[in-house]
């Protein structure tokens, strides 16, 4: 069984050829329905509909999309974008100019009213204005968004280079900073980097990111996920993610994460409101209606998350978290063939040859021995493939601490704090460790892993 991170929420899959609807096509590029639809009309955007369909059912050819960005015809698309108004081109009236040595009555008047109007105007509703990057770098940072969220180790990959050539493009471009943190985010979720590497890597980049554009949310949530994730820091993780929402609180994405931290707690109530905000936000996500479900089991609600994964299997076969998920559910509910069956099914469409074999072993074991040869079988697996160093210690431990055996589950439990094993986050709610908890030593262990609010 994998940590519940952002890593176990998607099954990679190839990039997407074909985008469907205004939605689809504006992430795309970054930007609103609203943006994609005039551009179809003022700037040829290659969008295409249905025959017979809707006006408003459209579809569009990642090809064709990025065929376009490379014309002149996109050029003048991003030219046409509003720019920002820059306060100096608003010259002050030669009367509001105090002098050095006496300002009268009247001036100071004007002053006063101007000082008044410009503070109403900062106080209003107006979004801060961001820095408007060149077009070239703009082009980069939305192809490594769109490589980025295929969440394959070759997209990746090239989200990262992507997103490093429109930082060295324009050096300013504070979105660019804060995918370039995301990036190596997910590099290390997806073990592609390793975690002492790439966190914090996330973690320079978001912080610049932030020095650039201190109004960017996303550079507060890339940096939230890093000191979670990365540096086990949960108070500041809490107050970035907290920053990131107030500044942007229609990101799906954000209340998501969020939710997947604050899970980690052991306190519920929190997380499924932030994951039902962020399904009311994304309701097409299968990666939050999964997590929704997760954090139901993890909440007492156990039937209701076998429910929504159950669906969620029927309406998305090839999606791996739904059957990590019910696995988890199943073998906390002592229903060892359902989780032996989901747990296999979950290693044959990850391609994890290791969680196979001993998933087989633990079969075999579980037919001979019932749960006690089930639970034997798959450690000696487990132990096997940590001294080759394919497994982590940590699951090593979850076994060894439902076998009862809790002299190796200690001893692994140890051994994955001192490799800062990023699992170990989840040994407060983690149900394997039910029997532990009454332990000092595991409360120690608990303290070490995560300091609480």
């Amino acid at each position: 069984m994998r940590a519940e991170t952002e890593r176990a929420e998607f099954k990679p899959v190839p990039p997407k050829r074909r985008l469907t609807g205004w939605k689809e096509i504006g992430a795309f590029f970054g930007k609103n329905e609203r943006t994609v639809k005039r551009w179809e009309l003022t700037r040829g955007l290659p969008v295409h509909r249905p025959p017979g369909s809707a006006k408003t059912a459209v579809f569009a050819d990642v090809l064709e999309l990025e065929e376009w960005l490379k014309s002149g015809r996109a050029e003048a698309a991003l030219e046409e974008e509003p720019k920002p108004i820059e306060p100096a081109t608003v010259p002050l009236p030669a009367a509001v100019q105090p002098s050095p040595r006496r300002l009268g009555f009247a001036a100071g008047a004007i002053v006063l009213l101007f000082l008044l109007v410009v503070g109403a105007l900062i106080g209003s509703d107006t979004k801060p204005v961001h820095h408007r990057p060149n077009g070239e770098a703009q082009q980069a940072y939305f192809s490594g968004v769109y490589h980025w969220n295929t969440r394959t180790a070759d997209g990746l990959k090239q989200s990262l280079g992507e997103f490093k050539q429109a930082i060295a493009l324009d050096p300013d471009y504070a979105a660019a900073y804060a995918g370039l943190g995301n990036a190596y985010n997910l590099l290390a979720q997806y073990d592609v980097m390793k975690a002492s590497e790439a966190y914090p890597l996330a973690r320079q980049a978001a912080e610049q990111a932030i020095a650039l554009d201190p109004a960017l949310a996303d550079g507060y949530s890339a940096l939230g996920f890093a000191m979670f994730y990365g540096f086990k820091d949960l108070r500041r993780a809490d107050e970035l993610f907290q920053k990131a929402l107030a500044l942007d609180p229609n990101s799906g994405r954000t209340f998501h994460w969020y939710a997947l931290i604050m899970m980690h707690t052991g306190k519920f109530d929190e997380p499924l409101r932030a994951i039902t905000r962020a399904q009311e936000l994304d309701p097409d996500s299968h990666a939050i209606r999964a997590n929704r479900g997760l954090i139901l089991f993890y909440a007492g609600r156990a039937q209701e998350a076998i429910d929504l994964l159950n669906d969620l299997t029927l309406s998305a076969p090839a999606f791996l978290s739904p059957h990590y998920y019910l696995a988890t559910i199943y073998l906390d509910q002592q229903r060892y063939d359902d989780y032996l069956r989901e747990t296999l099914k979950a290693a044959e469409l990850e391609g994890n040859a290791g969680l196979k074999q001993a998933t087989e072993a633990a079969t075999a074991g579980y037919r001979a021995g019932g749960p006690k040869g089930l639970f034997s079988a798959m450690l000696a697996v487990q132990q096997s493939e940590l001294a080759a160093g394919k497994e982590s210690a940590f699951n090593v431990a979850r076994t060894a601490a439902l076998l009862g055996d809790s002299a190796t589950a200690f001893a692994a439990l140890q051994q994955s704090l001192a490799a800062k094993e990023p699992d170990l986050l989840g040994l407060r709610i983690d149900r394997a460790f039910k029997d532990l908890r009454g332990d000092a030593r595991f409360q120690k262990l608990a303290a070490a892993v995560l300091d609480l609010p």
